[in-house]
Parts: structure tokens; sequence; C-alpha cells
């Protein structure tokens, strides 16, 4: 098992790492595709003062990357935790629970960084009031499809790439 590995040394097993790296790619697809699909792509480069289609698809991925470390995180914690329900116990073995999982964390997501922290964070480094909570409807639906598909592919992963081993 790929999280008993990792305990060995504080440091996560080559499986985890992986199955990090190849399920945020595969999130990172569906978060950009939703992204263009709204009209919302422009604005991940525009936050950060970039624009062409090069920047916003790099952000995206990076964006994919910092996000996919701490879900992996939760889902390896909640599956050897013995006070959870069995349900979520379960999540980081089945890819319809840990879809589910990911679904929550790609609500927490938009709340955290784009209905209340981007706001902040942007009223302070400019001195303008944004409004709080920023309701942007095309990163929410971005941010639900990448926590769905990277929920349903990490449990896959984990097995070939353990499988493979």
């Amino acid at each position: 098992m790929a999280y008993k590995q990792s305990r060995q040394g504080g440091f996560p097993s080559p499986v985890t790492v992986l199955t990090t790296v190849t399920a945020a790619l595969i999130a990172g697809v569906a978060l950009g595709g939703v992204l263009h699909a709204t009209g919302s792509l422009r604005s991940v480069a525009a936050v950060y003062g970039l624009n062409g289609i090069v920047n916003e698809w790099t952000l995206v991925f990076c964006h994919s990357f910092v996000a996919a470390g701490p879900f992996v995180a939760i889902v390896t914690r909640l599956g050897n935790s013995r006070s959870v329900p069995r349900p979520l116990a379960e999540s980081y073995r089945n890819p319809f629970l840990c879809a589910c999982v990911g679904l929550s964390y790609g609500v927490l997501l938009w709340l955290t960084v784009v209905a209340y922290g981007a706001p902040v964070v942007l009223g302070f480094v400019t001195g303008h009031a944004y409004p709080v909570p920023h309701h942007h409807s095309g990163s929410f639906f971005a941010l639900l499809s990448f926590g769905a598909v990277l929920g349903a592919w990490f449990p896959l992963l984990r097995d070939f790439f353990t499988d493979q081993r």
C-alpha cells in the first residue's frame, strides 16, 4: 500500500507522488476545460497580471498540482483513521466515494480561494474594495469538476501504479 510506504522516513513514496502528479494532470485538464467552456480561463491569468493561452494553461496546471497535494493527504488520512465513518475511511479505495470527497474538496477550495480569499487578498494588495463573497459561477463549476475528477482518478491510478511496481 502506497501510504504505508510513505510513512517510512516522513516522505511520500514514489507511487504516491506519481499517482498525485498524474491525477493532478488529469484533473487540471478538467479544470481548464470547464474554465474555457464557461469563458473564465482568462480570469486565472488576469489575477496574476498575465495574458495568453500558454500562461492561462500553465497557471491552471500549477494550481492543480498545488491543490492535489492536500487532497491526497486528506484522503490518505481518512483511509487510515479509525474514528471516521466507514464510507470516508473507504474513500481512498473507491472511485465513487473518493469523487464525493473530491466534490466536497472542490466546494471548500471555491469558498476559501475564490469566494473569500481572492477578494480579501486583492483588496489588500490593490487598496480597492472587492465584494465578499465573490460569486464566480465559472470557477465554482470548474472546481467541482476538478475535485470530482481528482477524486475519481486517484484510487484508480494508485491501484494501477501499485500493481506495476
